[in-house]
């Protein structure tokens, strides 16, 4: 052999190589520490966040960490995600308001959710729900509206962030309604839940979950539930639409990662929460939360954030909410 054809051959050998090592590590995803931020502070979905983090830790075999970015409503979290590489080791668990409702509601968002967020994998959904202290006159929504018209400027509703669902929600029940009540901000469930326990907020606009044992305790009531029908795990607290208001939303959780993000990863990521989500275990934990588990292809999940665009951009519009 020549040796130039020898210096070829080993050209050819040595490319092989460096090609196989490179196949074989993107083949061996994940290597390395995950983290999976989320906009939110401890309470609430944090709880169903290290769920999915412990099972994936044992079922990887690598570190899976949590990570609670708070601050205008998940939308430093997602910033933060779609800043960092895109190579499946920094993930995003995300609700509707910085999973696609903060397009909306922030005129100089740094980030498109449609287009600089990879869906990883829709987790399931849970109701929105109307609460109030225990200690307040009324049972329902119904006479809550009534008991603002003879007390306008008396009742404070919270929500859990500025441009999140409960937040949306509220603003268009206040419209429709036709009531005075002040509308206070909070930076999550977490935050939120020990001022209405101690009454210094009578009402609260939020998701479910969080909710659930105080309710139990007798210190928290539900006024309505604001899915298209009444969620059978509490079939006895009505829809807003019962109770005399054309509405209806749900809150839903998804997983994202920064946009290109290797296929491979999101692949494995989403085999294995959906494993970890259709385990007896889970689904009894996300059952006592009264969260439905429903884990999706990333297909399904980006729909779902077009469809909440499409359902509340022109509420949005119309009730002039703009953050800066």
């Amino acid at each position: 052999m020549k040796p130039f054809s020898k210096i070829a051959s080993a050209i050819a050998v040595g490319a092989m190589m460096v090609a196989a090592a490179v196949t074989g590590a993107a083949a061996a995803y994940p290597e390395r520490q995950i983290k999976i931020i989320i906009g939110f502070p401890p309470g609430g979905a944090d709880t169903f966040t290290r769920m999915i983090a412990e099972y994936m830790q044992n079922k990887l075999g690598v570190p899976v960490v949590v990570e609670n970015v708070p601050g205008a409503s998940g939308t430093i979290g997602a910033t933060q995600v779609v800043d960092a590489p895109a190579d499946g080791y920094t993930l995003f668990f995300a609700t509707n308001g910085p999973g696609a409702n903060a397009k909306l509601l922030y005129p100089d968002l740094p980030y498109d959710p449609l287009v600089d967020l990879d869906p990883v994998i829709r987790l399931g959904e849970s109701t929105m729900v109307i609460t109030a202290n225990a200690d307040q006159p009324y049972s329902n929504l119904e006479e809550m509206i009534a008991y603002a018209k003879e007390h306008p400027g008396e009742i404070s509703v919270a929500h859990p962030g500025y441009g999140g669902l409960g937040h949306v929600a509220m603003e268009y029940i206040k419209r429709e309604a036709g009531i005075d009540v002040n509308i206070v901000p909070y930076t999550g469930s977490g935050t939120l839940i020990p001022d209405l326990l101690a009454n210094h907020v009578q009402t609260s606009s939020d998701s479910l979950p969080s909710y659930m044992q105080h309710v139990e305790a007798g210190t928290i009531k539900f006024l309505a539930q604001l899915g298209p029908k009444r969620n059978p795990m509490i079939p006895d607290v009505p829809t807003v639409r019962e109770s005399g208001l054309d509405m209806e939303s749900f809150i839903w959780y998804g997983i994202f990662a920064p946009k290109g993000t290797p296929e491979e990863a999101v692949k494995v990521l989403n085999t294995v929460i959906t494993e970890y989500l259709q385990t007896d275990e889970a689904k009894e934990k996300l059952a006592a939360m009264r969260i439905i588990a429903d884990p999706t292809t990333p297909e399904v999940l980006r729909q779902t954030q077009t469809d909440e665009i499409e359902q509340w951009g022109p509420v949005v519009k119309d009730l002039g909410i703009v953050i800066k």
